[in-house]
């Protein structure tokens, strides 16, 4: 339906014809303003008719629209044989040959191309050419519809269309070369491309391509009764950017097919999906999608043929995401297969098979072996072996173990205990719980620590050797949103006494700067095992004490109100010569005690009554403090006592914390 409002028209013997006319819409076209003008000459009557459109949009559909602040046709007089010009003018308007068209968007940009209009059997016939572009189109005037397309590209340069990209798509760059055609016809549609060199950038670059090499094509039907859509495409070359999904160039084509059919409003049929990478993954899926409240979702779905090499997959769909979220640089390696099926929106079948899958962590965080995992779920149960052979963790290494989980109401459970031998002992989790469902997504599990080898283990990580068992009981251990929480406690008996950590949280724990908080208390400790150990200079004694809110940033201490004591029951309490330089200088002189030349510098040790030292570290200093005060304003570190008699003083209250563990570090090598 045609909707004009003419305020004015003129007409004239002479040849002029003048229509004007305001705002109108024919089905999805509106416009501000048109005007047909047309001025023949005096003495032949030829002349053209000029048509000047304003403020024309076309409403493509819902969420988007083309829209032109000017469009101009101009047309030569073609009705040579009219007597009257005013005849000529209006036959100009339905046969057009030698016209050209120009038009202007809103955001400055232009462009124009030759235009022939002409009629046959009442059907309008229109063609439209510029140098890399041409469309043909048919208008039925007695069915009042658009009865055909044809739209010609020909090395077609895309950002020249740029300002006609609905807002919608978000698009701020594009770019490429295009070859294409595309025909429309009432009922049908079909089109094939090639692009060379394309790219674009869009949502503050969320969303990039660069360097792309894409061909395909596409047909479709549509009727009453049923819609249908037929897609190949082929990438050849390109790189992609989806968020932090990285897609690099293939090194081989990619290659996708769908196909699918609407017979409902509500139904969806994707008769065919095929995706295939030479060399890194392939897979064939079908579906039937219903569209409810939440959206589409799947009612039915078949997937089969999955094949993945984990090794070449890695870097081009899981990289970017796992490096988001701290996992940068993974090396991966395996095979996996996989095929499912979906009734009523809900799993029926589900077999998955992982082989020789290998993880390997350039920051040395983790490593894991040939690795084998089976997944194979049903309406009513599901079941996971996970076989590694083994696994380091932060230098840990863990040997072969098993892993068997089945589901029980919605959750993932042991179906026994999973032992984790490490060096003499193991790590063993009694009762893992994954729960998928929740929106706190997490596990919750029971673990215990066998006694390990202390000597071993500092061995194995590199830290100064000593003795001594690593136990411990981890009831209710919960990870979720990145944090894992440890109740219970674990007990370290190591030299001759015991450390217990209590009330363990652990942020990030293998994320971009991890962070742990716990308390700890230190009973006993064997004085002359501690430093031998860690050849700070040689003390006797036994060592007690606590760190009360020890909080780590990057594994290095970042807040902590500690106090370390010795107790006064001890049999034996000595320092040596070495152990009371150190602790004299910690600091840059924490404390002072006289030796040198002096007649104090020919015994080799010195007999005490109590020592200790207490640091509250905030904001990288460490306040001090020792076991008592002195008259002096001071504050005893060593307390000596019987002869010869010395003791450490310290009176620097402030001591700067980076610089403190730098000297700790030196005198202890």
């Amino acid at each position: 339906m045609l909707l004009l409002a003419c305020p004015a028209t003129a007409h004239s013997r002479e040849g002029e014809l003048l229509v004007s006319s305001g705002p109108g819409r024919a089905g999805d076209l509106t416009w501000k303003s048109i005007e047909l003008i047309y001025r023949a000459d005096e003495d032949n009557r030829e002349g053209n008719l000029n048509v000047v459109i304003s403020g024309l949009r076309l409403q493509a559909s819902s969420e988007s629209s083309f829209t032109f602040s000017r469009l101009m046709i101009s047309c030569p007089s073609q009705a040579e044989e009219a007597s009257d010009s005013m005849v000529s003018g209006l036959a100009a308007a339905v046969m057009c040959r030698g016209g050209e068209l120009t038009w202007e968007t809103p955001g400055g940009s232009g462009g124009q191309a030759g235009l022939s209009l002409g009629q046959d059997a009442g059907d309008v016939s229109v063609d439209l050419t510029a140098d890399a572009w041409k469309l043909s189109g048919r208008w039925s005037r007695q069915a009042n519809r658009l009865e055909f397309l044809d739209l010609r590209l020909d090395d077609f340069d895309l950002s020249l269309i740029q300002a006609l990209v609905p807002p919608a798509a978000g698009l701020d760059v594009l770019y490429g070369r295009l070859d294409a055609q595309v025909i429309w016809r009432p009922s049908d549609l079909s089109a094939q491309w090639e692009l060379e060199d394309g790219g674009f950038d869009g949502r503050q670059g969320q969303i990039a391509g660069d360097a792309l090499a894409l061909s395909g094509s596409l047909s479709g039907r549509w009727g009453e009764a049923a819609q249908s859509l037929d897609l190949s495409l082929i990438q050849r070359g390109g790189e992609l950017l989806i968020g932090s999904l990285y897609l690099p160039a293939p090194e081989r084509p990619i290659e996708i097919d769908l196909a699918l059919e609407r017979r409902a409003q509500d139904r969806l049929r994707v008769e065919r999906f095929r995706y295939e990478s030479p060399g890194v993954a392939r897979f064939t899926a079908s579906a039937d999608l219903q569209r409810g409240d939440r959206g589409w979702q799947a009612l039915r779905g078949e997937l089969s043929g999955l094949e993945v090499n984990l090794e070449r997959a890695w870097p081009r769909w899981i990289e970017g995401p796992a490096a988001s979220v701290g996992f940068a640089d993974l090396a991966a390696g395996g095979q996996l297969r996989a095929s499912a099926r979906l009734t009523n929106g809900e799993v029926e079948s589900l077999d998955v098979a992982i082989s020789e899958f290998t993880l390997s962590d350039p920051r040395e965080r983790f490593d894991l072996a040939s690795t084998s995992a089976d997944i194979h779920q049903s309406a009513s149960s599901l079941e996971v072996a996970i076989d590694p052979s083994g696994l380091t963790f932060y230098g840990l290494p863990f040997g072969t173990s098993s892993i068997r989980l089945d589901q029980s109401d919605g959750d993932w459970v042991l179906r026994q205990p999973w032992r984790l031998p490490l060096l003499e002992g193991a790590v063993v989790i009694d009762r893992l719980t994954v729960d998928p469902a929740k929106e706190a997504r997490g596990l919750v599990l029971d673990a215990r620590i066998e006694p390990l080898s202390l000597e071993q283990l500092t061995r194995t990580l590199g830290w100064p050797e000593f003795g001594g068992q690593l136990s411990g009981q981890l009831p209710g251990i919960e990870f979720r949103d990145d944090r894992l929480d440890v109740t219970g406690g674990i007990d370290v008996n190591a030299f001759s006494g015991q450390i217990r950590l209590t009330d363990l949280v652990i942020e990030r724990p293998l994320g971009s700067l991890p962070a742990l908080a716990t308390q700890v208390e230190i009973e006993r400790l064997d004085l002359a095992e501690l430093t031998g150990a860690f050849n700070f200079g040689r003390m006797e004694g036994q060592l007690s004490g606590h760190m009360r809110d020890l909080r780590l940033l990057d594994w290095r201490p970042v807040a902590m109100d500690t106090r370390l004591f010795t107790l006064e029951d001890a049999p034996r309490r000595r320092i040596s010569q070495r152990a009371v330089d150190n602790l004299s200088n910690l600091g840059g002189g924490l404390g002072g005690a006289l030796i040198g030349n002096t007649v104090l510098s020919l015994f080799e040790d010195f007999p005490y009554r109590r020592a200790g030292l207490a640091c509250r570290l905030s904001n990288n200093i460490c306040h001090i403090d020792g076991v008592a005060e002195h008259d002096s304003g001071g504050f005893y570190i060593v307390e000596g006592r019987g002869l010869p008699r010395l003791d450490i003083i310290g009176y620097r209250r402030l001591v700067d914390w980076p610089r403190l563990l730098s000297q700790l570090e030196a005198a202890t090598e």
